[in-house]
C-alpha cells in the first residue's frame, strides 16, 4: 500500500512539468445522484478540487448533483459508450454485473476496517477487473454510509418488529427480498417521491444512511430511527474507460491518487454523519434506538444462501473474498 502511494505521489509530482505542453484545458463532467449535502457529492467535489490543484488548473472536473445529467442506470450506459466521463453509482451497479450485489448483502461487512481491507484488497481488485471488462474504470470505492431504518409504527429492535411495516426500498429485487424476508411489506419508490409518500402514509418507513434523514428532512415525517446498520452502501466512483484512456499518463496517475483521497474523505464524512447527525435527529424529536444486530445477522443467513444459489460460482467467489478479509 505504501509503495503504491509513493509511486502515485512521484508520478503526480513529475506530472506538472507536462501540463504546459497541453494544447487546451481538459474538461470532464461527473454526475452524482445525491444533493450537495450528500457524501458522494462532497467526496467527488474533493476529488475535483485535488485534480485541479495537482494539474495546475489544466484539468477541470465539473460535478453535477441531483442526477442533473441523468439517473444512475442511464449514467451507466453513458459511461460505457463514452458520452459521460464520470459518475457515482450505487445499487444500480448490478445492472451491469449482478454478482456485485454481494456488496449489498445484509451484514456482509462487519465494520469500516473490514470494508477497507476488502475493497482495498483482493475483493476490490476482483471487482475492478470485472468492471474494466464492461468499459468502466473504478476510480474509488466511496463510502455511502451504513443504512438505518426510520418509520412511524414502532422502534425496530429485531426483525420481528418489521412485521407488517410498509417499507420503501430502492428499485432492487435484493433489497425488496431482504425486507420482505424480515417480515415487512416492502416495495420500491423513486427517492424524489419518498418524502411525500411518508408524509401521506403511503409508506410507514424507509431505509437509508442517516445523512438523508437530515438533508431531506425525513425527521418531519418520521418518528423512530433504529440503528440497524443492516447494509453498507458502496458508492462506485466510475469513469468511462474510453475517457480515461484519452488522458495523458501523468493525469491518469493524478486521478488514481485523487481517487484514494476522495475515498478517505468519504469515510470521514460517514463517521461524522454517524456521530453528529444522529444527535441532530434526536434534537428534532426522533426517538433513537439501537437494534439487536445479532438477531438481524442470524435472520440474514438464509438471504445470503438463497442469493448465492441463484447466481452461481462467481457470486460465491466474491462473498468468499469479502468474508476472508473480515479478520
Amino acid at each position: 500500500m505504501f509503495k503504491k502511494a509513493a509511486m502515485l505521489a512521484m508520478a503526480a509530482g513529475l506530472a506538472l512539468s507536462g501540463f504546459s505542453a497541453m494544447a487546451q484545458q481538459i474538461e470532464l463532467k461527473a454526475n452524482v445522484p445525491g444533493n450537495e449535502e450528500g457524501i458522494a457529492f462532497r467526496s467527488v467535489q474533493h476529488f475535483a478540487d485535488l485534480v485541479k490543484e495537482k494539474t495546475g488548473g489544466e484539468v477541470a472536473v465539473k460535478v453535477f448533483h441531483s442526477s442533473a445529467l441523468g439517473d444512475q442506470p442511464s449514467s451507466l450506459e453513458a459511461l460505457q459508450v463514452g458520452i459521460l466521463d464520470m459518475a457515482t453509482i450505487e445499487t444500480p451497479i448490478t445492472g451491469v454485473d449482478p454478482v456485485l450485489g454481494a456488496t449489498a448483502l445484509p451484514y456482509i461487512f462487519t465494520d469500516r476496517d473490514h470494508i477497507a481491507r476488502a475493497l482495498g484488497g483482493e475483493a476490490g481488485d476482483w471487482i475492478r477487473e470485472r468492471l474494466a471488462a464492461k468499459g468502466l474504470r473504478v476510480i474509488g470505492y466511496l463510502e455511502g454510509g451504513f443504512r438505518q431504518i426510520t418509520n412511524n409504527v414502532r422502534p425496530i429492535v429485531t426483525p420481528a418488529d418489521l412485521k407488517g411495516v410498509k417499507m420503501r426500498t430502492p428499485d432492487s429485487k435484493l433489497r425488496i427480498d431482504i425486507f420482505n424476508h424480515y417480515g415487512a411489506n416492502a416495495s420500491p419508490l423513486p427517492f424524489q417521491e419518498l418524502y411525500s409518500a411518508l408524509q401521506t402514509g403511503v409508506f410507514d418507513g424507509q431505509e437509508n444512511p442517516v445523512i438523508w434523514a437530515k438533508s431531506t428532512k425525513f425527521y418531519e415525517v418520521q418518528k423512530y430511527l433504529s440503528l440497524t446498520n443492516h447494509l453498507y452502501t458502496v458508492t462506485y466512483l466510475l469513469m468511462s474507460e474510453k475517457a480515461f484512456q484519452k488522458l495523458p499518463e501523468n493525469v491518469q496517475a493524478i486521478f488514481a491518487e485523487a481517487g484514494e483521497e476522495a475515498v478517505r474523505k468519504s469515510v470521514e464524512l460517514g463517521i461524522e454523519a454517524d456521530r453528529d447527525i444522529v444527535a441532530f435527529l434526536e434534537e428534532k424529536g426522533m426517538e433513537v434506538n439501537a437494534a439487536d444486530i445479532a438477531a438481524f445477522t442470524a435472520a440474514s443467513e438464509e438471504i445470503w444462501s438463497n442469493w448465492v444459489a441463484e447466481r452461481g460460482d462467481d457470486a460465491q467467489k466474491l462473498v468468499d473474498l469479502i468474508r476472508a478479509s473480515a479478520q
